[in-house]
């Protein structure tokens, strides 16, 4: 046998271990949408438009069937009413994680409010969980759980749906959706 056959299947039993190994870890399927629309008061805590109150309907429905375990929000109320009605559709009581800003840039999330909300998530690994945070929480729950930087999410836009399979510890397939028309007002 050559040296080059010997590297080449030797390559290819790596290959397989390693599939192998992917294959007995247990497939998480996290799904995240950022709140609903939500009103402009009060500023500190604003609560849905009639508009967000719809969108988190048809969330409910989009996602009634997926097998969800769990629920995840912030300790917003915006982030709660959006839970609501698939909470209820489930019987399920969704854990808020308290989100701390970064002291050095209070636009972004403090690193350890991040690692809680992956961590609440592992904790459900080989099942569905659904995240429900904030523009600018999202996208480190994603990198966090080994998925692709997502792009900026839009302040004007709520209706992102992002599926996150993750596949092994660190490794995970990002899929990004619309989901939820919801008539203008």
């Amino acid at each position: 046998m050559t040296r080059k056959m010997f590297v080449l299947i030797a390559l290819l039993l790596v290959c397989q271990f390693a599939f192998a190994q992917q294959a007995t870890e247990p497939v998480t399927t996290v799904f995240l949408v950022r709140h609903a629309e939500r009103a402009d008061e009060p500023r500190q805590d604003p609560p849905l438009t009639e508009k967000g109150v719809l969108r988190s309907q048809l969330l409910a429905q989009l996602l009634g069937i997926a097998g969800i375990k769990a629920i995840f929000t912030s300790q917003f109320q915006r982030t709660k009413q959006t839970a609501e009605p698939l909470a209820k559709k489930l019987g399920l009581t969704p854990t808020a994680i308290s989100l701390k800003s970064n002291p050095s840039n209070p636009r972004l999330i403090a690193e350890e409010s991040t690692a809680e909300t992956v961590n609440q998530i592992l904790q459900h690994a080989g099942g569905s969980v659904l995240v429900i945070g904030h523009s600018n929480s999202i996208p480190d729950v994603i990198k966090m759980l080994g998925g692709d930087p997502v792009p900026v999410i839009d302040e004007q836009k709520f209706d992102d749906l992002f599926i996150v399979t993750v596949y092994a510890k660190g490794k995970a397939k990002v899929t990004r959706l619309k989901y939820g028309v919801v008539p203008s007002e």
